[in-house]
């Protein structure tokens, strides 16, 4: 990285690597901390090395504001950070890192954004794992299915960045949560998947809220180092997480895409693809 950035003396560095949630277990703490953070701080400084007047632009999540009863809905950019997950808690960490870079003076324009769950057409995992069954055999509706998300099409978020590079307006150093414009009810996500044409059309099998309760504390209560995590799962299913984007909206940035338009049915694209032909 030190090479490259020698070599091509970059205006803009948008840092998008990272180890995104994986299975329990199957990443130890300390490797997210040191890929997740400590190899972000390492960037900034090397970047910020050959170009002092360098644009960091860092993709954090929504993860670090936790989902326990601490979190406020919905959640705005001074809320405190309250993370469950390791994932979560390394991309915290990279964030405080860079702030002090900023404070320090090494960083002198700084953008943070809190994303919230991504999705696009072809790949919708932070979507799917609130509304499919394992292997994708059934739809499952948690309790009453209104349940709301806030959720980021791909699109909307490479909109907004080109936004941020186009304008010299904003301070030096801000904050923001990304997400669309409105947030989503489960039932909203199984009727837009099923209409699809491109996700199964199976049928929808209610779970009670209780039962999630119940398995999640069992499960917890074997594995009490994950404890935290595995009872936010809980949370992530039976309570709305929606995140203020005011300030994002205030950028005068508006998103155009939606989970309707993303998952507009195979047809009706079809259709719209030939108009505009």
């Amino acid at each position: 990285m030190a090479a490259i950035c020698e070599k091509y003396y970059p205006d803009v560095v948008i840092h998008c690597a990272g180890i995104a949630h994986q299975k329990i277990g199957a990443v130890d703490p300390a490797k997210y901390m040191r890929v997740n953070s400590e190899a972000t701080e390492n960037l900034a400084k090397v970047a910020s090395k050959c170009n002092p007047d360098i644009r960091f632009i860092f993709l954090s999540s929504v993860s670090v504001y936790g989902e326990d009863k601490k979190l406020s809905v919905p959640a705005s950019e001074g809320n405190g950070c309250y993370p469950s997950s390791d994932y979560a808690a390394s991309k915290l960490d990279a964030e405080q890192r860079l702030v002090v870079l900023f404070n320090e003076g090494i960083i002198r324009d700084l953008v943070i954004l809190r994303l919230a769950p991504v999705y696009d057409r072809e790949w919708s995992l932070n979507l799917d794992r609130r509304v499919f069954a394992p292997r994708k055999l059934t739809y499952l509706r948690f309790g009453s299915g209104s349940q709301r998300m806030s959720a980021l099409a791909r699109p909307n978020l490479i909109g907004f960045i080109i936004q941020i590079l186009q304008s010299k307006d904003y301070p030096k150093h801000r904050v923001f949560n990304v997400c669309d414009t409105k947030p989503y009810e489960f039932n909203a996500i199984i009727r837009a998947f099923r209409e699809s044409g491109i996700r199964p059309n199976g049928p929808v099998i209610s779970v009670p809220l209780l039962a999630v309760w119940v398995a999640t504390r069992l499960v917890g209560a074997f594995l009490p180092k994950k404890k935290k995590w595995i009872h936010s799962c809980y949370n992530k299913l039976a309570t709305d997480l929606i995140f203020d984007n005011h300030k994002m909206m205030g950028t005068g940035f508006r998103p155009v895409h939606s989970l309707e338009t993303i998952f507009q049915p195979t047809d009706c694209r079809s259709v719209l693809r030939k108009g505009t032909q």
